[in-house]
């Protein structure tokens, strides 16, 4: 798998620096974020390689990768480790509030990325989502984050059903975030154990994953739009909870 782009990298460098195999740097670029990437790669025994243009080019697919190109520099990593969602539950069986998120068969690498990125900055406490019709942690996912990737635990399932299961069964409440509902975000107070569940960006939430729901909560629409991108809703719903709780301690 490769990491593009310089934050995504110096990210990788200081949290995961066992999973580079190389970084390959563009040999007309030598500024000074990257003779910094350079030097902590070496103390770190990881090899650097410079490469010409046309490498870069031939290797990355400017629809998509451009960035590498632009800013010159990318690295070989070991595909992303996904944690069990069973490991994440028993990391947080001392932890009195938690934050999950449940992505049913979001595709959208950028809306992915950006999702995880806020749940980092909000501090929610892992990430699941669906082995099938759903994006994967990829170089767009790990560069759309800046790196959060690094600072979050996500598992894969190949049933959300049954992890919904699971998650009651530890005491979890189940919140479903449609467009239809009479429950309000902001009068709708969140358990100190939760986990918000995000629908597809063009289907949203399948219906028997709503059925298995505790609670339907929306944000309120106001204005000539009736609907957010999910990664927006993501973090409104996440700061919400991050609100409450703050101002309940």
């Amino acid at each position: 798998m490769l990491v593009i782009g310089r934050n995504p990298v110096i990210e990788t460098l200081k949290f995961a620096p066992q999973t580079i195999e190389k970084i390959i740097l563009l040999n007309t670029v030598n500024d000074n974020k990257i003779r910094e990437i350079e030097n902590s790669a070496k103390s770190k025994n990881i090899t650097v390689e410079k490469q010409s243009k046309a490498y870069f080019e031939k290797l990355l697919d400017k629809n998509d990768k451009s960035e590498g190109i632009s800013q010159g520099i990318f690295a070989e990593v070991k595909d992303f480790e996904y944690t069990k969602t069973t490991e994440i539950l028993k990391s947080l069986n001392e932890k009195q509030k938690t934050t999950l998120i449940i992505l049913d068969e979001i595709q959208d690498p950028h809306n992915f990325g950006a999702i995880i990125r806020t749940a980092v900055s909000a501090g929610a406490d892992g990430i699941i989502i669906s082995d099938k019709n759903s994006v994967k942690v990829n170089h767009t996912v790990i560069k759309t984050s800046s790196g959060a990737t690094n600072y979050i635990k996500i598992s894969k399932e190949p049933n959300i059903y049954k992890t919904i299961e699971v998650l009651q069964e530890n005491n979890y409440k189940i919140i479903a975030t449609v467009l239809k509902t009479d429950e309000d975000i902001y009068n709708f107070i969140f358990p100190d154990k939760c986990a918000l569940v995000f629908g597809s960006e063009g289907e949203g939430l399948r219906k028997n994953i709503i059925n298995l729901c505790d609670n339907l909560v929306k944000i309120p629409m106001i204005g000539k739009m009736d609907s957010l991108n999910v990664s927006v809703s993501a973090g409104v719903f996440l700061y919400e909870i991050l609100r409450q709780r703050a101002f309940k301690s």
